[in-house]
């Protein structure tokens, strides 16, 4: 794996959201009770994604429609678009990269979904990943502001974090946007070298306000 494949899966597949498993009683010789599963969802549209090409792009944009979580948004077309790049237990998603690379990184931004129980809200859904932050990394970043993506509330953080997985330490800033719906949790992830955020600020921005849920 090379060390841009490294950023990417590093700078995209954030945490597992933690699952409360039910407790099984234990006593005696009493037969311990079967857990009830917990119903979650698919991160799938009900309906099959049927693929079509935009007509009306601005220039220097291109537009991406995921086969597989129906979303669709849009990028700078100079990117490069990796579907499925992310496979982490539960979540799944796509990694977009920036035309070159920042020293050691590509900035990239990604969008993944993981399957949350049905009926968890986008405030759950925050609150559970910032308790798993908080697990990892001794603490976790506060929530900077609320903002609305296709319609649902959702929730920004920003903070540094360092890979040791590399040959040597690898730092980049992160910022993750998380919000839930019937499909599943999402999260759009902002990659960059760190101090340097502010570079790509523009672009995620656009391309949060281009996202589409099916």
């Amino acid at each position: 794996m090379t060390r841009r494949q490294i950023t990417a899966v590093f700078g995209s597949a954030l945490l597992l959201a933690l699952i409360s498993l039910l407790p099984v009683a234990c006593g005696g010789d009493e037969e311990a009770p079967t857990p009830t599963p917990i119903p979650l969802t698919t991160c799938k549209p009900a309906e099959p994604v049927v693929l079509s090409t935009p007509t009306d792009l601005p220039a220097g944009l291109a537009e991406y429609q995921s086969p597989e979580r129906g979303y669709r948004v849009r990028y700078p077309s100079d990117w490069e678009v990796q579907p499925n790049q992310i496979a982490l237990g539960n979540m799944a998603g796509d990694v977009f990269f920036a035309a070159s690379a920042t020293g050691e990184i590509k900035p990239n931004i990604s969008v993944s979904c993981e399957n949350i129980p049905v009926g968890t809200t986008s405030q759950q859904f925050v609150d559970t990943k910032l308790a798993v932050m908080s697990e990892i990394y001794g603490e976790s970043p506060s929530v900077e502001r609320t903002l609305t993506v296709d319609g649902k509330v959702a929730s920004m953080v920003r903070y540094t974090v360092t890979s040791e997985s590399t040959p040597e330490p690898l730092t980049v800033d992160k910022v993750d946007i998380f919000f839930a719906d019937d499909l599943g949790g999402w999260t759009l992830t902002l990659v960059a070298p760190e101090g340097a955020t502010g570079t790509y600020w523009s672009t995620l921005d656009a391309f949060v306000r281009s996202f589409h849920r099916p």
